[in-house]
């Protein structure tokens, strides 16, 4: 064959038709993501959701669906929907119903970014997962694509209350950019093994540490993850993301987390243990009472980040 004869191949739009299983992949990871942030999806986009896996409907069509619903729903008042119910009742139904919109928003907006698979190897790719992940919620609240201007602390279950001490917004854009330039300096190769497994965990503890958003930084982080190592062509399983997700959140917490005078400091073990399970296959025991920082519990004024007047668990 000639080299000219390539020529005579014409350039053909590229068809995305993922088999069974990678439908189910899809959701499964999107839906068990929500899990981070203690949310759960609505017994309606699980309909859907199974519809997608068994080729009935598109990914398009879902969100079409799941999106009217909720407007549906956002355009009942609660005093029709909870007539006669007292004004906790309603707050407490008015919470619920947002909290299962935004997990079935996020869920369905995660599938539609697994399947299309589209990545690139940048911070702005946090940008573009963020922005389209949170885009059919309030804006003002979620500020899609864009990173906080405030300093920000949360409250973990694992250090009693205690938070992890994220990085300042004004280094933000500079630390991700060391961490992009460090990390793309790896070469991995056809297969990985446990040096890999503890580079990929250690850039994304510290991409989490960064923490550049308001709302929605572990589900980032780990949609970002998710399609980094399918841009390498590696097999990630279904059961991690599906089943362990706060495990994986506080993982994170404890990857990230250092407080001297209580004798804690960070330790990615767990993070890596994860990516072992999801990438290699391993059976490591995911249990997050393991990660309890038993120190915080103990004596609750040794919390660093804050007051301990707020400690989930006084003595």
């Amino acid at each position: 064959m000639s080299a000219d004869s390539f020529d005579e191949f014409p350039y053909e739009t590229a068809e995305c038709k993922p088999s069974a299983d990678a439908r189910r992949h899809y959701w499964a990871v999107a839906i068990g993501l929500q899990e981070v942030d203690g949310l759960e999806v609505s017994p309606y986009l699980r309909e859907l959701a199974h519809s997608y896996e068994q080729g009935h409907c598109t990914l398009q069509e879902t969100g079409a669906l799941i999106r009217a619903y909720h407007e549906r729903a956002g355009a009942s008042s609660l005093s029709e929907r909870c007539a006669g119910a007292s004004e906790d009742d309603l707050a407490s139904a008015a919470t619920t119903s947002d909290d299962t919109a935004e997990a079935d928003l996020v869920s369905q907006r995660i599938a539609e970014l697994l399947a299309a698979g589209s990545f690139t190897f940048a911070p702005s790719m946090l940008n573009y997962i963020h922005r389209a992940l949170f885009q059919d919620l309030d804006e003002n609240i979620y500020r899609p694509g864009q990173f906080k201007t405030d300093r920000l602390v949360k409250q973990e279950d694992i250090l009693n209350g205690d938070s992890v001490l994220y990085a300042d917004p004004s280094i933000a854009q500079t630390s991700l950019d060391y961490l992009f330039r460090e990390e793309g300096c790896s070469q991995y190769g056809a297969t990985l093994d446990a040096n890999d497994i503890e580079r990929l965990s250690k850039f994304i503890a510290l991409l989490w540490q960064v923490h550049p958003f308001v709302e929605g930084n572990t589900r980032t982080v780990a949609v970002f993850s998710e399609l980094y190592l399918s841009s390498l062509d590696f097999a990630v399983g279904n059961e991690p993301f599906q089943k362990h997700a706060r495990y994986y959140r506080d993982a994170l917490v404890r990857a990230n987390y250092r407080n001297n005078k209580a004798g804690i400091i960070p330790d990615r073990r767990p993070l890596e243990a994860f990516y072992e399970n999801l990438l290699l296959g391993a059976k490591n025991l995911l249990d997050r009472e393991a990660l309890l920082c038993s120190e915080l519990f103990d004596n609750p004024q040794l919390l660093k980040n804050i007051d301990p007047s707020r400690a989930l668990v006084q003595k």
